[in-house]
């Protein structure tokens, strides 16, 4: 017989079947339903608002200030360095000596030169003696005119001969002195290409001097520019030197370089600061003034995968974005001069080249842009 112990306890094992039950039917259809999908996250561009002015079309370029002329000097003869007398930076005098080779040989080759000239001094002077002899000798018909034009012939092969061993020891002296390198003109020294003991070739560049007096801006001109570059207004901003330095163009390279393919330019400085020095950096300006109102945006606005240049714009309201072609009118490093833009919209002015018309875009004002 049950007491009433037992009926409890089988009560409560009927309840938690039942509650099985129902759980594993919630759970079954819980598994069943689709789960809801969260939209995707709306991307923030920057965007940049439209300011058209008439102001210049700008393109900067790197270059450095240069002296107008810098020779690259050689001996003129070849043989191991015997001695270095300056170093680079050092001013020198015209005509004053910068570095030696050893002439050794070339003395001993003059030296040589020399006794074969005193011995063609001698046969010369003894044919003229004989030919004087044959003439006086005709004279009184002891030798036959046939004699006398042999010993004459003889005399003036002599005499050419002393004149050639002149111009040789000529020659050889002047090679024992090219085993000096001399200044040209006065100048600095900018380049050092020899060490003591090295061995040189005949019209092998080792040194280069340059005249500080004449400096000038240089500076490699991609092609697009190139030809236009007289028609644009140069300027030079130059480090330690507060204002800028106006240039004018006095030399552009007829042919393009084949490893970078830019023109070289060398400006002349209209009024040249004073202590300027050679070698510091010159960011070249170049412009001219706009016809039509342009804009400046940021570099990254520029869009150049296509054939003509864009930029996406954006309606900050609907958050869509539209593909803007617009004209190219100057371009640096960070900035882009273009037309063809309402004053006020707002254009992508960084990633732009990840977008698609396709997108939907949160707009954020970019730092420094109001």
């Amino acid at each position: 017989m049950m007491d009433s112990s037992d009926f409890r306890l089988m009560t409560f094992a009927h309840a938690l079947a039942r509650a099985g039950l129902v759980i594993s039917a919630l759970a079954a259809l819980s598994a069943c339903s689709p789960a809801a999908e969260k939209a995707p996250p709306i991307p923030a561009v920057y965007v940049t608002p439209v300011h058209n002015d008439h102001g210049e079309d700008v393109r900067i370029l790197s270059g450095t200030v240069r002296p107008r002329i810098e020779s690259d000097l050689a001996f003129r003869a070849g043989g191991k360095v015997t001695a270095r007398l300056v170093e680079i930076g050092q001013a020198v005098r015209a005509g004053q000596a910068l570095a030696r080779i050893d002439a050794t040989d070339y003395q001993l080759a003059a030296d040589a030169a020399a006794e074969q000239l005193r011995a063609a001094q001698v046969d010369a002077t003894q044919a003229a003696s004989d030919a004087a002899r044959f003439k006086r000798l005709l004279l009184d018909g002891s030798v036959g005119a046939a004699d006398h034009e042999r010993q004459q012939a003889r005399s003036d092969a002599a005499a050419a001969r002393l004149v050639q061993a002149e111009r040789q020891l000529e020659a050889l002296r002047n090679r024992t002195g090219y085993a000096v390198l001399m200044a040209p003109f006065d100048g600095v020294v900018t380049g050092s290409l020899i060490e003591v003991g090295q061995m040189v070739a005949e019209g092998q560049p080792v040194m280069v001097l340059a005249k500080p007096g004449e400096l000038e801006v240089l500076v490699d001109v991609p092609e697009a520019l190139a030809s236009s570059l007289r028609e644009q207004v140069a300027q030079a901003h130059i480090a330690g030197i507060p204002d800028p330095v106006k240039l004018k163009l006095r030399e552009l390279a007829p042919s393009a370089s084949a490893q970078t393919r830019t023109f070289r330019a060398r400006y002349t400085m209209v009024s040249p600061p004073p202590g300027l020095r050679m070698g510091v950096t010159a960011h070249v300006q170049l412009g001219g003034k706009d016809a039509a109102p342009s804009a400046q945006l940021p570099s990254g606005a520029l869009l150049t995968t296509n054939k003509t240049p864009s930029v996406w714009l954006v309606n900050d309201k609907a958050g869509t974005l539209t593909l803007q072609t617009v004209t190219l009118r100057s371009q640096s490093t960070d900035q882009v001069r273009v037309t063809g833009l309402p004053d006020g919209v707002l254009v992508v002015s960084a990633g732009a080249q990840k977008l698609d018309a396709g997108m939907k875009v949160q707009a954020v004002m970019r730092p420094g842009s109001l």
